[in-house]
């Protein structure tokens, strides 16, 4: 995935796994941060999926809406692909 590729409500899937997360997890780019240079996505989990029609985040912190998050700078974008 690269940086212009980077948009609230894109779907994304994992290519490596981070702690939480197993490889090939889907998610949601659901913030965008340092101008763009940075993004957040929010995992879909089977144990935690993502509320219906989900696409940008609330506000909300991690305890209250029980959405794993996890940020990726633009060097960081190559453990994601955009999902088709």
């Amino acid at each position: 995935m690269t940086r212009s590729e980077v948009q609230i409500g894109t779907r994304v899937r994992s290519l490596v796994p981070f702690a939480g997360v197993p490889q090939g997890t889907q998610g949601v780019v659901d913030e965008l941060y340092h101008d763009g240079r940075g993004c957040m996505v929010a995992w879909d989990l089977p144990d935690e999926p993502l509320p219906p029609g989900y696409t940008h985040h609330d506000g909300k912190p991690a305890w209250a809406s029980r959405i794993l998050r996890d940020g990726f700078s633009k060097s960081e974008l190559k453990w994601l692909e955009i999902v088709r």
